[in-house]
């Protein structure tokens, strides 16, 4: 497993790439930036965090496939901003992967919606019906 970084501050270059994904992202979602751990994130307007940096590194929260492909990036690993207490759906991205960040911060924003998304009426029904 990839060390934490000694410093979570951000270089300026690392807050530039942070900085191009969220201009980016605002473009087609209703995002905000906000701040976790003291650190640049960003989230849902009125919603929870999806994406944030830590060092140059950006971390994302991440559900199924998603989850398991980012991982599987070269020095990727889980978020542990704590030692020894890994956020289990947060993958953190080395900065040699920056060209994936927006896909996977729309694929995190993305699995905040299909948690946070209610049953549709025909969701409902084949429930019911299953069932019964």
């Amino acid at each position: 497993m990839a060390e934490t970084p000694k410093s979570t501050q951000p270089t300026e270059a690392g807050q530039l790439r942070f900085d191009s994904v969220v201009d980016e992202l605002k473009k087609e979602l209703d995002i905000v930036g906000a701040s976790m751990f003291g650190l640049p994130f960003v989230k849902r307007r009125g919603g929870k965090a999806f994406a944030g940096l830590y060092g140059d590194d950006m971390v994302f929260k991440l559900e199924g496939e998603a989850h398991e492909a980012a991982l599987a990036l070269d020095g990727a690993h889980m978020f542990e901003p704590i030692a020894g207490a890994p956020m289990k759906a947060w993958v953190q991205v080395p900065p040699t992967h920056e060209t994936q960040w927006a896909d996977l911060a729309r694929k995190a924003e993305a699995s905040l919606h299909a948690v946070n998304q209610p049953a549709s009426a025909a969701d409902t029904t084949s429930l019911a019906s299953a069932c019964t």
